[in-house]
């Protein structure tokens, strides 16, 4: 199978550093008739996200359930049986991936198949902004209904990706990154009755297999994700997220400023042209490690500073242009509302050292702030 292919199906190291840009409001003149068929078109689409969450009422209060699940593995064990019992149940390591990067988790509504009723996605945004699907719901006798899936195994080398293709077919790919051995599954979402069906499924080898040649697709059937509406849960129909309610410790505003210090303070420590992210040497937070006892730590990456992690990653700043005489650093806010800033000195490998900096400057903005 081509390359290409397959670095689409895999996921991206999670960096979820996200900017929120500033939006400016226009004065624009319209006709009277203009404006009447605008806002009668708003309040469609309103009406239909309003029906849809009703409809999938049972989804979002599962994931409701999993945002407010901690990372024991006692309590995640125990959580299966207070979810929504359907065809298929949500993988153990799907519901992980949620508890450990809740910031990133997005849904969008999108009328796959074009009958008139949308599927519900659901998606890990990327730190490059790309999505990732880690589930796929459509309605079956008017119940949801998980149809595919996609994540990363935290151990013991279980893959799942899954494609979506115009005209409603879903490719859900399944297997092993030791052995590349798996099973592909194509399945098309009919129109009437509303269900599912199985088109074709095959044993396939990943990397090695042409995915377009044997299920007869290519990449330009692919739906193109980002154009979705994704939104975020942190508004849901019962309206009880303490996500939502809480206050988020980080957001576009403090990035904004964290960003214009990293300049001046760069160029004071004639280490100019500090950047955003660990370019050249970026892994996920589960390969980093605590410099001295190379400890795993308990981290992930959040735009919001929110989660359930011992350390919560909002920012990540390095001048590697400079390699190799290269800093990065990692601003993280802990478990109990405090920040601290990390410094690594790693330059090459698949794990990266961190221990809290020296520097009393920069240590000192980022607490300030924080507590802005």
């Amino acid at each position: 199978m081509k390359r290409k292919q397959w670095m689409q199906l895999g996921l991206a190291a999670s960096s979820m550093v996200l900017l929120t840009g500033c939006y400016q409001r226009y004065q624009r003149q319209s006709s009277p008739k203009k404006e009447v068929a605008t806002s009668q078109t708003a309040a469609k689409k309103q009406a239909k996200k309003a029906d849809n969450k009703q409809l999938y009422q049972s989804v979002f209060s599962d994931y409701q359930k999993i945002f407010a699940t901690s990372k024991d593995l006692d309590a995640i064990s125990k959580l299966n049986d207070e979810l929504a019992k359907e065809d298929r149940m949500i993988n153990s390591w799907v519901i992980e991936t949620v508890i450990n990067q809740p910031a990133a988790v997005r849904y969008a509504f999108k009328d796959l198949n074009s009958d008139g009723v949308d599927e519900m996605i659901i998606a890990n945004q990327q730190g490059d902004g790309s999505y990732f699907v880690t589930g796929v719901y459509y309605l079956k006798d008017k119940k949801p209904t998980l149809l595919a899936e996609g994540f990363v195994a935290g151990h013991g080398g279980a893959r799942n990706a899954t494609t979506l293709y115009k005209g409603g077919e879903v490719l859900e790919v399944s297997w092993l990154s030791g052995t590349g051995k798996g099973v592909a599954v194509l399945s098309r979402l009919e129109k009437a009755p509303q269900m599912a069906s199985k088109v074709k499924e095959e044993e396939v080898q990943v990397p090695g297999s042409d995915l377009n040649a044997i299920f007869g697709k290519s990449d330009e059937e692919k739906l193109d994700l980002e154009s979705f509406d994704w939104q975020s849960f942190d508004s849901t129909p019962s309206g009880s997220d303490t996500q939502s309610q809480e206050k988020r410790p980080w957001n576009a505003e403090k990035s904004a400023k964290l960003a214009d210090f990293m300049k001046t303070w760069g160029q004071k420590m004639g280490q100019p042209n500090y950047q955003k992210g660990i370019a050249g040497g970026d892994v996920g937070a589960d390969n980093l490690y605590t410099l001295g006892d190379n400890s795993k730590m308990d981290a992930i990456y959040t735009d919001t500073g929110q989660g359930n992690a011992k350390y919560r990653i909002v920012e990540r700043y390095s001048n590697w242009d400079k390699y190799p005489d290269v800093h990065s650093y990692f601003f993280a806010i802990t478990d109990t509302g405090e920040g601290i800033v990390f410094h690594s000195p790693t330059t090459n490998g698949g794990k990266m050292y961190l221990k809290p900096t020296d520097n009393k400057e920069l240590q000192e903005e980022f607490t300030q702030l924080l507590h802005e």
